[in-house]
């Protein structure tokens, strides 16, 4: 019955040539793996969080092969060479990117290129149609040196700026001159947006970042009207930068259920050790920034000189090792189960299986099979859609014993302590497998979301032994025996811990349970085993449901329509 699965499908970002084949078209970047990005832009890139946020979620699939990532953006820089009276207090004219951007190509020799431009390309005036022409024309630019290099660019509409933060701080329309910015300074940004969005029709790459943030900022401001993404209207705090990342992700159509995470913090809960991770690009990308700026030289005054090329070359590299460290991807070989990753490999000796969703929900939630994994497997593959991890540890024959227990004890360390699963599983027992997950639960209630039990064996007495309704098993009874200890029958029906006698431990820890099963099952009889369950666990105050099929019997397991199954599990996972 066991037709499994344990793999990892995180796709491979735009990184990867076979990705991007697959979901931006044949052409879109034949042949060769990207193995270099550079990020450009203006302050908000320099920033870095939705750069790093970008290697995260490259790096949290560890199937990968090596790519480098180097954020190479520049406070204060525009594209079209323009810059407003008196910058920075005089200080300097705002650097572009024009007079750099050759030899940062040379130095980082990039296979693809992220440009988000156009926030200081307007130098925060009105609408002018002589601007609007160097903002072009610098785009223009910019493309076609990527482009001649044989490296990709996909560009970025320019943030939102939000004049709400600083509404004392704007000047209206109609002046010669604007020492502070234009109050309607977003217009300008939208005309700037829709000018790169129409460039689609070209066979450019844009991501609407632009769009996103005003419609975020409406639907916010319905609720709490002094709602901001950037404190002085410009420069987006995480979660601004946590949207374009997002945008740029949802765009790459890599990702379907990046969109549940409302923000970083709900992202990185979902990788393991994500927060550390997190932070360790962030110092990785930081120290190659700084150091490669300064080496391929620019003219913005003030900025760090950072470490020589290869010191800090050096140092990014021990980061990434203790990056790779902390992401303790699964081992084993890697297949495919309806169409989601599988991996195999051993545990405590025993052969393990984990499914791993292309998305892992908040939590890393997940569901374990007792027995007959990939049997009627609708309910799985909807969890996994859910971002579910599905496992399975196959001990045959052992029906649940002490042995198996302990062998279930080393597979949920390996899952919580080396792969970073949510501490609670959802317990699927189909059949015999209610024995390995009644008996596994009672002894660790408080690692137990859920249990969903099919047709499920809830007392070895009366299978497979046969000592009431049920025809029972002569070969699996002597499983029994040897599996627990038993010195013979008699000392087996005298034992008291069956699951049906043994569940105040689960109502203690208010486990939910359903149950489902066919009210025609003589080999599996209810009144033996669902029944009493139901029966004992409500008078114990615990929560049972139970769905019976009309005229089933033991085959066939599960329910033409999985969505009741599908939603307990989903819901006790969510509970604190």
């Amino acid at each position: 019955m066991i037709d499994a699965a344990r793999s990892q499908f995180l796709w491979a970002f735009v990184l990867l040539s076979f990705w991007i084949q697959t979901c931006l078209g044949a052409d879109f970047f034949p042949g060769n793996q990207v193995k270099r990005v550079v990020f450009l832009g203006d302050s908000i890139t320099h920033a870095g969080q939705y750069a790093a946020t970008l290697e995260v979620f490259y790096t949290d699939d560890p199937t990968n092969p090596p790519v480098e990532f180097f954020n190479l953006g520049l406070p204060s820089e525009t594209v079209s060479g323009l810059s407003e009276p008196g910058h920075a207090g005089g200080q300097f004219p705002r650097p572009e990117l024009n007079e750099r951007l050759d030899r940062v190509l040379a130095l980082a020799k990039p296979d693809l290129v992220f440009a988000g431009y156009g926030m200081n390309d307007g130098i925060y005036y009105p609408f002018s149609e002589e601007r609007f022409v160097r903002f072009k024309e610098g785009i223009q630019r910019l493309r076609e040196k990527v482009l001649k290099t044989g490296a990709q660019i996909i560009h970025l509409t320019p943030s939102t700026f939000d004049p709400l933060p600083i509404k004392t701080r704007t000047l209206p329309a109609g002046l010669d001159a604007y020492p502070q910015p234009y109050e309607g300074y977003n217009t300008v940004l939208d005309r700037y947006s829709e000018w790169l969005l129409a460039q689609r029709s070209s066979n450019w790459n844009v991501v609407d970042t632009h769009g996103a943030m005003n419609k975020f900022l409406i639907d916010r401001r319905k609720t709490d009207p002094m709602f901001t993404l950037a404190g002085d209207g410009v420069h987006l705090n995480d979660l601004g930068h946590w949207l374009i990342a997002r945008e740029v992700l949802q765009y790459l159509k890599g990702s379907e259920g990046i969109s549940k995470s409302q923000n970083i913090g709900e992202y990185l809960a979902t990788v393991t050790n994500g927060k550390e991770i997190y932070s360790l690009v962030q110092k990785k990308q930081a120290v190659l920034r700084d150091s490669m700026l300064a080496t391929a030289g620019h003219k913005r005054p003030g900025m760090s000189k950072g470490l020589p090329l290869e010191e800090a070359r050096k140092q990014a590299s021990e980061i990434g090792d203790e990056v790779r460290k902390l992401a303790k991807p699964f081992p084993g070989k890697r297949t495919r189960w309806n169409n989601y990753d599988r991996y195999d490999y051993e545990v405590d000796g025993k052969p393990v299986l984990v499914v791993v969703p292309i998305q892992s929900a908040v939590g890393k939630p997940w569901v374990w099979h007792g027995e007959f994994f990939g049997h009627k497997p609708a309910p799985d593959i909807a969890l996994l859609a859910r971002g579910f991890h599905v496992v399975y540890m196959s001990v045959p024959d052992m029906l649940g014993s002490p042995v198996a227990v302990r062998h279930w004890n080393a597979f949920y360390d390996d899952l919580r302590q080396l792969r970073g699963l949510g501490k609670k599983a959802a317990l699927v027992g189909l059949s015999r497998g209610g024995l390995y997950c009644y008996n596994w639960a009672t002894a660790n209630p408080d690692r137990v979301s859920a249990i969903y039990a099919d047709a499920a064996v809830c007392d070895f007495k009366s299978w497979p032994g046969g000592k009431g309704k049920a025809k029972g098993s002569p070969r699996d009874w002597q499983f029994v025996l040897q599996g627990y200890g038993f010195k013979d029958d008699a000392e087996a029906l005298a034992y008291t811990k069956n699951p049906v006698d043994n569940l105040a431990p689960l109502a203690a820890a208010q486990v939910p349970l359903l149950h489902v099963y066919g009210d025609a099952d003589e080999l599996v009889p209810f009144e033996e085993n669902t029944g009493k369950v139901a029966e004992r666990y409500r008078k114990l105050g615990g929560n049972i449901q139970i769905i019976a099929k009309p005229g089933v019997g033991h085959h066939p397991h599960g329910l033409e329509d999985s969505t009741p199954i599908v939603e307990f599990i989903e819901k006790a996972a969510a509970r604190p």
